[in-house]
C-alpha cells in the first residue's frame, strides 16, 4: 500500500499538468489514479473502483465505464476549482430526441446537470463551490437501459487541483431491484396521463426503489425494463411476446451487452422483484396462463436465490393492476419454499394506484404514489430484516 499512496502523492506534487507523465499503470492493473488519453494529447482520470465509487450495474470496456441501468452511476470525493466529466453515448440509443439518454450530476448533493445526452461526445464542465475543501461529484443515468447507456471515458481535474478523485464510502446494506417500467420510474414526472414515453418525463431518482434505498441508506443495482415480463412481454392482443423477458437478462448488466454481472463482487442483503403486471395482459383470467406464470415465478426465484444466497428476497406487484396474478406469486414463494427449504423469500400485495393521488404518463404511478410504495416497502423490509 506504502507505493499506492507515494504514486497519487507524486501526482499530487507534480500538478495536474504534470499527470501526463506519471505513468500509472490502468486501473485494471491494480493502480490508483489511473490516466488514459483522450486523444487530444491531454489526459483525464479513469472512472474505476479505485478513483470513484461506482453504483448499480456497471461495466469497464476498453477503458470507458458504461453505466448501463436505471441508476446507475459514479460518486467520487475531490479537491479543485473545477473539472470535467468526459461522456460518450450508447451508440445504440435512440437517434430520437425525446428516447435520449437522460443522466443527472450532483455536486455535494445540489443537482447542477439534467439532460438527455444529445451528442456521441460530450463534456460536462463543473465549477466546484471550494477549491481548498472536498466536493463530493454524483453522476447518474435517470433513464433506462432500454434507451442505451452512458459511458464515462475519464474525469480531467483543473491543474491546480489538489487532490485526485476519492470513492466516496459504500453503504453498509446493499438491494437489488428486479422489475419493469414502474421500477424504471416510466413516467414519473409527466402533467397528463395521455402522454407517451419520453426519456425526460422518466427519472429513477424519484422512483420507489430508489427511495427505498435512500430511506435504508443503502447501496443499490437495478435490472428493469419497460414492458418486460416472466414468461411475458406486454401484449395488446394477448400474444405471448417471449422476446420481453426479465429472467433471460438477469446474469448480464444489460440487454445487448456482453458484459455478466458478478453477484459475488456485489452481494444482496435484500432483492425486490417487482414483476407480473406486463405478464398479466397475457395471462388475463385464463387459468392455465396464470398457472405458466407462476411456474415460471418460481423457477426465477431459484435463479435469484442461486445467484443472492443470503439474501432476503421479497416478491411484489398490484401497483398497476394484474392483483388477479398475485395468488400466483405467493403459490410461487410456497412452492420454491418446499422445494429448498428458504424461509427468506417473502412476498405482500403492492396497493393499487389511489385516482386522487393522478398518474404518470400512461397511467402509470407519479411521485405521490412511488413515495408511497417506498414507504409500504421499507416497512415491510424493516419488518423482515
Amino acid at each position: 500500500m506504502a507505493n499506492m499512496v507515494l504514486s497519487r502523492r507524486g501526482l499530487l506534487a507534480l500538478g495536474a499538468s504534470g499527470l501526463a507523465t506519471a505513468g500509472l499503470a490502468s486501473c485494471g492493473a491494480g493502480g490508483m489514479g489511473s490516466l488514459r488519453a483522450d486523444g487530444s494529447g491531454s489526459s483525464a482520470i479513469e472512472a474505476c473502483a479505485e478513483n470513484v465509487r461506482i453504483i448499480g450495474r456497471c461495466y469497464d470496456e476498453e477503458g470507458t465505464l458504461w453505466l448501463a441501468q436505471s441508476g446507475s452511476g459514479i460518486e467520487f470525493s475531490v479537491t479543485s476549482p473545477s473539472l470535467s466529466l468526459d461522456l460518450v453515448c450508447d451508440p445504440k440509443a435512440s437517434k430520437q430526441d425525446d428516447l435520449r439518454p437522460r443522466y443527472a450530476i450532483f455536486v455535494n448533493d445540489e443537482l447542477v446537470i439534467d439532460k438527455p445526452l444529445f451528442k456521441a461526445k460530450s463534456a460536462s464542465e463543473l465549477t466546484l463551490p471550494d477549491a481548498q475543501a472536498p466536493s463530493t461529484v454524483r453522476l447518474v443515468l435517470l433513464s433506462e437501459a432500454k434507451q442505451g447507456g452512458i459511458g464515462v471515458r475519464g474525469i480531467s481535474l483543473h491543474e491546480r487541483a489538489a487532490s485526485l478523485p476519492e470513492p466516496t464510502k459504500e453503504p453498509d446494506l446493499h438491494i437489488g431491484f428486479v422489475g419493469d417500467s414502474i421500477t424504471c420510474a416510466y413516467g414519473i414526472e409527466a402533467d397528463d396521463a395521455s402522454d407517451s414515453f419520453a426519456t425526460d418525463e422518466e427519472n429513477f431518482l424519484k422512483g420507489y426503489a430508489y427511495l427505498t434505498a435512500q430511506q435504508l441508506g443503502a447501496s443499490y443495482d437495478v435490472v428493469s425494463y419497460s414492458g418486460y415480463g416472466v414468461v411475458s412481454g406486454w401484449t395488446s392482443d394477448g400474444t405471448r411476446k417471449d422476446d420481453w423477458l426479465v429472467p433471460p437478462l438477469y446474469d448480464l448488466v444489460a440487454e445487448g451487452h456482453e458484459a455478466t454481472w458478478n453477484f459475488a463482487e456485489h452481494p444482496s442483503d435484500v432483492v425486490v422483484v417487482n414483476l407480473g403486471t406486463n405478464d398479466y395482459s397475457y395471462t388475463q383470467n385464463d387459468e392455465e396462463r396464470m398457472a405458466e406464470f407462476g411456474q415460471g415465478y418460481a423457477a426465477f426465484l431459484g435463479k435469484v436465490r442461486e445467484r443472492n444466497p443470503r439474501a432476503l428476497i421479497v416478491c411484489t406487484m398490484g401497483t398497476m393492476g394484474g392483483q388477479e396474478l398475485y395468488p400466483y406469486i405467493e403459490q410461487a414463494v410456497r412452492t420454491h419454499a418446499d422445494a429448498t427449504g428458504d424461509k427468506r423469500c417473502i412476498s405482500y400485495l403492492s396497493d393499487p394506484i389511489d385516482a386522487a393521488d393522478g398518474y404518470g404518463a400512461g397511467n402509470h404511478p407519479n411521485e405521490v404514489t412511488h413515495r408511497k410504495m417506498a414507504d409500504k416497502l421499507v416497512s415491510v423490509i424493516r419488518g423482515a430484516l
